[in-house]
């Protein structure tokens, strides 16, 4: 195998430069467009150096926060449904975590033009105080309509205003080492689905629920404020390109099959990270330790979001994709089945799912956005990228009550949900597969 990607593989962001003819007169705004173009033609990227790592430091500050908050959605869940929500079913609470998950991703619809033509900073700020004073507002609420507005509301649409430019601002600074520097900054959200459930379950016993996410929002304010400082563009603002969904990005084959393969990634990553909790307890896991088996799963997440980055440089974004995505089908359909259909607790089977499972999910968080890159011009990214998680946020959206609609259908059973989880996880590696094909060709040998 080739182990250095070429040009083409690299970076397909770079555009053939067309010049004016005798019949198509020069104005002003053409003339604008070919000066913006030459910028795009003639970019070096640093691919290093101090400003561009602490870039991705910036990044990683606020993945650390937001994303932590997405990975510990289910020790919210199951400590909701076992006190202030106790008279609601799951699929009911479910919903709280769904709507925020959906607007996580939905409202890059706009966010990511936005970014394109305006920058970082109107974004950033605004979303990082948002995000802040939405989990403050959580710790207050005791009724079902309260933490929907404060959680799923207010902390969906903070979020995805500090995700989605996080992500962006990085891919400006790298480009043969775009894989490596987005796999760094995402491992903040596995550090933080780490660390909030084990600061949960410990803080909830001695200061109450409370004060315990009152003390969590602290620790986001302190990582969104790094964020806000070291967090930076490169490029300038290109109002050209419009605050609009791109449809027309569909008509690329490419595109249309990465953006099919994220849908089904969202659609299936949110189950073990919402139902774990609940199945382990449903296994008869000790509590204790039952609430702390998604920091498990975000521990290992953490390499999977780092390791797979460096591969990817080296070996290809898509093809390093293919190979974990096809590793989520088998653990949970091997592993998580095993577990749910043989009785009694098998804990050592659990936490083998977790450990494996976790390090080969984390590359749906740090390679997808990385693959978007590979196929889009760069002047594009936040549109594209925009259009990509509006149309995935309907997974994010409807996959976590789809799995409880079949867990209370089953009677509590858990082996159709698994299923569901690894038959969503098959139809992506297809995808995946396609826009592989497409991109790179059909040799196996071939670095993309």
């Amino acid at each position: 195998m080739t182990t250095s990607p070429d040009s083409s593989s690299i970076d397909s962001g770079h555009t053939q430069r067309t010049e004016p003819t005798l019949n198509d007169p020069i104005t002003d705004e053409k003339l604008e467009r070919q000066e913006d173009q030459k910028f795009y033609d003639d970019i070096d990227y640093p691919d290093g150096g101090i400003k561009a790592w602490s870039v991705v430091f910036g990044s990683w500050c606020a993945m650390l926060g937001s994303f932590g908050i997405w990975n510990s959605v289910g020790i919210f869940q199951a400590y909701l449904s076992e006190n202030q929500l106790s008279h609601y079913t799951e699929g009911d609470i479910s919903w709280i975590f769904s709507v925020f998950s959906f607007l996580f991703f939905f409202c890059g619809v706009q966010i990511g033009p936005i970014f394109d033509a305006y920058g970082l900073k109107p974004l950033l700020i605004p979303g990082s105080i948002g995000f802040v004073l939405s989990i403050i507002l959580f710790s207050l609420g005791s009724e079902y309509y309260q933490f929907f507005l404060s959680f799923s509301i207010l902390g969906g649409i903070s979020c995805s205003l500090v995700f989605t430019p996080s992500i962006a601002a990085t891919n400006q600074w790298f480009n043969v080492r775009r894989g490596l520097a987005t796999g760094i900054a995402t491992t903040g959200g596995g550090f933080g689905g780490v660390i909030f459930p084990i600061l949960v379950r410990a803080l909830i016993p001695k200061v109450g629920f409370g004060w315990t996410l009152r003390i969590v929002a602290f620790i986001c304010l302190v990582t969104s404020t790094l964020a806000v400082l070291c967090l930076r563009t490169r490029f300038p603002p290109n109002k050209a390109s419009g605050a609009t969904i791109d449809l027309s990005a569909f008509k690329d084959r490419r595109f249309a099959a990465t953006a099919c393969a994220t849908f089904m990634i969202e659609w299936a990553l949110q189950i073990p990270q919402t139902y774990f909790t609940s199945f382990a307890l449903y296994k008869g896991v000790d509590t204790s330790f039952a609430y702390q088996m998604i920091a498990i799963l975000n521990g290992a997440s953490v390499f999977g979001r780092w390791l797979p980055g460096y591969v990817a440089d080296r070996f290809g974004r898509f093809n390093t994709m293919i190979a974990t995505i096809f590793m989520c089908a088998v653990f949970s359909l091997s592993l998580w089945m095993v577990s749910a259909a043989v009785e009694g607790t098998k804990t050592g089977v659990m936490i083998a799912y977790l450990v494996c499972f976790g390090f080969a999910s984390g590359s749906g968080i740090s390679l997808t956005p990385v693959c978007l890159a590979q196929i889009s011009d760069m002047r594009e990214y936040g549109k594209r990228y925009g259009t990509t998680f509006s149309f995935a946020s309907l997974g994010t959206l409807t996959g976590v009550p789809i799995a409880g609609a079949i867990l209370k259908a089953q009677n509590g059973r858990y082996d159709g949900l698994i299923a569901y989880c690894g038959s969503c996880y098959i139809v992506c590696l297809m995808f995946l597969t396609l826009a592989r094909g497409f991109g790179g060709g059909w040799a196996l040998r071939k670095v993309y």
